[in-house]
């Protein structure tokens, strides 16, 4: 089973190097300092990262401002999104959860919640898709079948 890949966008280097040890034993951790360095690295990468861990609060560029691009371009559905912040406040909460993002941990951060948290999401969007590509695969399926029976329903006309 390949590494998954965490992008840990936090321009406190405190709380990167924190959540890049509760994280690095079970995943490759990416970290950017920015919002504008997340987007760079979002953009370039976009396929080999499985979650991001995002602040809120950053110079150049916000964590509203890298929603803002993943939902332009719609990563968002295609990379979950875990929300840290010291401020976990109603507005800023209900605005990221409009963009979708998956869950928040607060500041300050305890391992097993980090951890817990970062993996049932990364499970939860690796079963949704699995999902979606068994239903693809099965109405392919059902496509093939029913032109397979129209043929042979023009057959016995």
């Amino acid at each position: 089973m390949e590494t998954k890949t965490i992008l840990i966008v936090d321009d406190a280097l405190t709380n990167r190097v924190l959540l890049k040890r509760y994280l690095e034993d079970d995943y490759n951790i990416i970290e950017a300092e920015n919002g504008q360095r997340a987007i760079d690295i979002i953009d370039e990468q976009q396929l080999n990262i499985s979650l991001i861990l995002l602040d809120l609060i950053m110079p150049e560029k916000s964590g509203f401002d890298v929603l803002e691009f993943m939902s332009d371009y719609g990563f968002i559905s295609e990379i979950p999104v875990i929300i840290v912040t010291v401020e976990a406040n109603y507005e800023n909460e209900m605005k990221a959860f409009e963009y979708g993002v998956s869950d928040f941990i607060t500041k300050p951060f305890y391992p097993q919640i980090v951890q817990k948290r970062v993996k049932n999401v990364i499970d939860l969007y690796d079963t949704q898709k699995n999902l979606r590509r068994l239903l693809d695969e099965q109405t392919i399926d059902t496509m093939e079948l029913v032109a397979e029976l129209e043929h042979m329903s023009d057959n016995f006309r």
